[in-house]
């Protein structure tokens, strides 16, 4: 596929036979951006993005879900087109906007379905109310110790956060296809469409103010602060999928294999062909195996 032929396609293509509603609530004190598919009397499934996105992160997977799912999705205060407020945005306060977005919609008997950071949150909103889960999906597994990083993953780390903040500072498509480089391994699956989508949310004011505020979640104390123990682990009592892409060697395998070895019979679910997206990159694959576990 040439780079004109991936300029044309469109993220709404994905959409443009559903039919879905996008509007704005107030949950836990936040203005909060979300997104509703499927029959409203059909069983609920939340679905939580990773850090630095927005609800479209789960785009290419709603036309398939909402024929089965009472649909939802929503911006993290500080990410999109959410609420902004000035300061650290630690894993603690987006599991308060996560309550509050569940509470506000009255929903219950909610099916959780979370990527990256997403996954961190619906794993602890999982922890705190297990009243209102039903099933848990984790992809990209995140918010582990990081027992033996080293200094190799530290670098790679920090080089990854100076161009999220390089890219924030001055929004390019150049710079949104390195950001997305780390996201989506296949060029041509990074459409124009979608980074423009990311370039005018880092373009919005304040926005090198907010990805600080991002960042700052997840280093220290934040990061120790609300860290996923064994024990947390091990106490989940709802029926829990971990998908993981084994192709990409990185820290989200590693703390996948974890969540893997402490979640009381967990299903495992390995995608190939994909790497920080699973749920993008192989779509096909993804929305068949969750579909399928959240229908029980």
């Amino acid at each position: 596929m040439s780079n004109s032929e991936r300029d044309l396609q469109s993220i709404w293509s994905f959409m443009d036979g559903v039919a879905f509603t996008q509007g704005y609530v107030d949950a836990a004190g936040t203005r909060t951006r979300y997104v509703n598919a499927g029959p409203s009397d059909a069983p609920v499934v939340v679905m939580v993005h990773g850090m630095g996105g927005t609800w479209e992160n789960f785009i290419a997977n709603f036309a398939e879900f909402s024929k089965h799912f009472n649909t939802y999705a929503f911006d993290l205060k500080g990410h999109g087109y959410s609420d902004k407020p000035d300061e650290p945005y630690a894993v603690s306060g987006y599991v308060d906007q996560l309550e509050g977005f569940v509470e506000t919609l009255g929903l219950k008997d909610v099916s959780m379905f979370g990527l990256s950071i997403g996954g961190w949150i619906s794993t602890k909103f999982t922890l705190r109310r297990p009243d209102l889960v039903k099933r848990l999906i984790v992809m990209s597994a995140w918010g582990r110790t990081r027992i033996n990083e080293t200094e190799e993953d530290r670098q790679k780390g920090m080089q990854f956060l100076a161009q999220r903040a390089q890219s924030v500072a001055d929004p390019t498509i150049e710079k949104m296809d390195k950001v997305f480089s780390q996201l989506i391994a296949d060029p041509k699956q990074r459409m124009l469409d979608l980074l423009t989508l990311r370039m005018r949310v880092y373009a919005q004011p304040n926005m090198v103010r907010t990805m600080e505020n991002v960042f700052a979640g997840i280093m220290p104390p934040h990061w120790d602060e609300n860290v996923l123990t064994d024990e947390e682990l091990k106490s989940i009592n709802r029926p829990t999928m971990v998908i993981a892409s084994p192709d990409c060697k990185d820290e989200f395998l590693v703390m996948a294999h974890e969540y893997k070895g402490l979640i009381p019979g967990v299903e495992w679910c390995e995608v190939l062909g994909a790497s920080h997206w699973p749920q993008w990159e192989t779509a096909d694959q993804v929305n068949k195996a969750s579909i399928a576990f959240f229908k029980g």
